[in-house]
C-alpha cells in the first residue's frame, strides 16, 4: 500500500471526487427527469441509448488523446466543458424542449466522458509502479463507486425536493471545482510525443490500427474477452440501467427519492467490490475472474421474485436493492481484475489506445440493449418475469464462455511471458 501513497496518486484521487460526484449527479437525474415528463421507458431508454453514441465513437480518439497529449490538461478542459455545459442548462430551461435539453446535456456528458475515463486509466501506470497497479485501479474504482454512492442520493433528494434546476447547478458547482483543484494539485509525467506529419486524422487511424494489431495478434485474449464483455452490456447492464427506475418508480409505485437509494446501493455494491479487491490483490487471479460475473448474473434471480410474488412494496424494494447490491459488487471486482490485466500487459505508449477501444468495444452494445429493454418495459410491464429470468439465462452463459475463453487465452500468453523474463 505504501507505494499508493505518492503526492501525484493522492491528487488524482482527489480531483476524481469532485469530478465523477458532478457526472453520477447528472446521469442519474436526467434520464429520471425524461421519465417523470414522459412516462415511457421506450423514451427514457432512446434518450440514454441517444448519449451513449458519442461515448462511443470518442473513446478510441480520447485513448489517443491521452497517449499523445499532457493528460493534466485534457482533464482540466473536459471539467471546464462540463461546468460550461451546467451553465448552458440552466440557462435555457424552460425556453426550449425540455426532453431535448436534457439529451444535449447527456450527449455533451458522456462524449467528455469518453476522453476523461481513458486518461485517468492511462495515467494509474505512470503514478504507481507495477506491483501497485491493481491496488491503484482499485482505489480509483472506488473512488467512482463513491461518487456513485453519493451522487444520486443527493441527487435524488434534491430532485425530489427542489426539481432538476438545483440538481444541474450541484453538478456544475463539482465539475468547476474539479478544474481548479486539476491545475492547482496534480502533477502527471508527461512524455513529449513526436508530432507525425501525416494529420490529425491519418494519425488517430494509425493509433488505432496499432492499438488493434497489438490486441490482434499479441494478446487476442483480450480481445476475445472484450466482445464477451460487449454481451454482458447488451443484456445484465441494460436490464439494469433501464429496468431499474421502472420498476422502482412505476411498477412499485415508490418516490423518486427511492429511485436514488437504489442507485446508491449499485454505487455501494461497486465500492464494496473495490475494497474487496484492494484488500485480496495478491491472492486473485485474473483466469477464475468470470466466477464473478456468474454470481452477478445469479442475482437477478430475486428480482424475478420481485416482479413474480405479490408483497407489500417496501419489502420488494429491499430485496431490489440488495440484488442489485450483490450483482454490482462481483460485477465490479471483475472489472477491476480485467483492467489491470490490460494495463499491465499493455506497453506504456499503447495503454491508453488499447483501454479506450477496450472500452469502446464493450460498451458498443449497450445502447442497443437499452432500446430492445425500454420496448420490453414498456410492452411487457404486466409480466416483466420471463424477461428478467431470460437476461440472467443469457449473461450466465456469457460468463461461462469468459471463463473458457481465458483460461484458454491465459496458457498461451504464459509462454510469452516466460520469453520476454529471459
Amino acid at each position: 500500500m505504501e507505494s499508493l501513497i505518492n503526492r501525484s496518486f493522492v491528487s488524482l484521487v482527489i480531483v476524481q471526487i469532485a469530478s465523477l460526484f458532478g457526472s453520477a449527479v447528472l446521469r442519474f437525474a436526467l434520464p429520471l427527469y425524461v421519465l417523470d415528463l414522459t412516462e415511457s421507458a421506450t423514451l427514457m431508454a432512446a434518450v440514454t441509448a441517444a448519449a451513449w453514441l458519442p461515448y462511443i465513437v470518442l473513446t478510441p480518439i480520447g485513448g489517443v488523446a491521452a497517449d499523445r497529449v499532457n493528460k493534466k490538461r485534457i482533464m482540466a478542459a473536459l471539467d471546464a466543458i462540463m461546468a460550461a455545459t451546467c451553465i448552458v442548462y440552466l440557462g435555457f430551461e424552460g425556453a426550449i424542449d425540455l426532453v431535448g435539453l436534457s439529451v444535449f446535456a447527456l450527449v455533451v456528458l458522456y462524449a467528455v466522458q469518453s476522453v476523461y475515463q481513458p486518461t485517468v486509466q492511462a495515467t494509474v501506470p505512470f503514478l504507481v509502479p507495477r506491483q501497485g497497479v491493481v491496488r491503484a485501479t482499485a482505489v480509483v474504482s472506488q473512488i467512482s463507486a463513491l461518487s456513485g454512492l453519493v451522487g444520486p442520493v443527493v441527487g435524488g433528494l434534491v430532485f425530489g425536493l427542489f426539481g432538476i434546476g438545483p440538481v444541474v447547478a450541484v453538478s456544475g458547482v463539482a465539475f468547476a471545482l474539479s478544474a481548479v483543484l486539476i491545475v492547482a494539485t496534480v502533477r502527471i509525467p508527461h512524455d513529449a510525443v513526436e508530432r507525425s506529419d501525416a494529420g490529425v486524422v491519418r494519425t488517430v487511424l494509425g493509433d488505432i490500427s496499432e492499438s488493434l494489431s497489438f490486441l490482434r495478434h499479441d494478446r487476442p485474449v483480450i480481445l476475445k474477452a472484450i466482445f464477451l464483455a460487449a454481451g454482458i452490456n447488451l443484456t445484465l447492464t441494460a436490464l439494469i440501467l433501464v429496468g431499474t427506475p421502472v420498476v422502482v418508480t412505476q411498477v412499485l409505485g415508490l418516490p423518486n427519492q427511492y429511485m436514488g437509494f437504489a442507485e446508491g446501493a449499485l454505487a455501494l455494491g461497486g465500492l464494496a467490490g473495490g475494497i474487496a479487491v484492494g484488500a485480496l490483490a495478491s491472492r486473485l487471479k485474473i483466469e477464475r475472474a468470470p466466477l464473478l460475473l456468474l454470481l452477478a448474473t445469479l442475482a437477478l434471480v430475486p428480482v424475478a421474485a420481485v416482479l413474480g410474488v405479490p408483497m407489500d412494496p417496501l419489502v420488494a424494494y429491499g430485496v431490489l436493492v440488495a440484488s442489485l447490491f450483490v450483482s454490482m459488487a462481483c460485477a465490479t471486482m471483475f472489472s477491476i481484475q480485467a483492467v489491470s490485466f490490460v494495463q499491465m500487459e499493455t506497453p506504456g505508449h499503447l495503454v491508453g489506445k488499447v483501454i479506450a477501444l477496450m472500452m469502446s468495444l464493450a460498451n458498443c452494445a449497450q445502447p442497443v440493449g437499452q432500446l430492445v429493454y425500454g420496448g420490453l418495459f414498456d410492452a411487457l410491464r404486466a409480466d416483466l418475469v420471463p424477461v428478467v429470468l431470460g437476461t440472467a439465462a443469457v449473461s450466465f452463459a456469457i460468463g461461462l464462455a469468459t471463463w473458457r475463453v481465458l483460461g484458454r487465452g491465459l496458457r498461451d500468453v504464459e509462454p510469452e511471458r516466460s520469453i520476454e523474463c529471459d
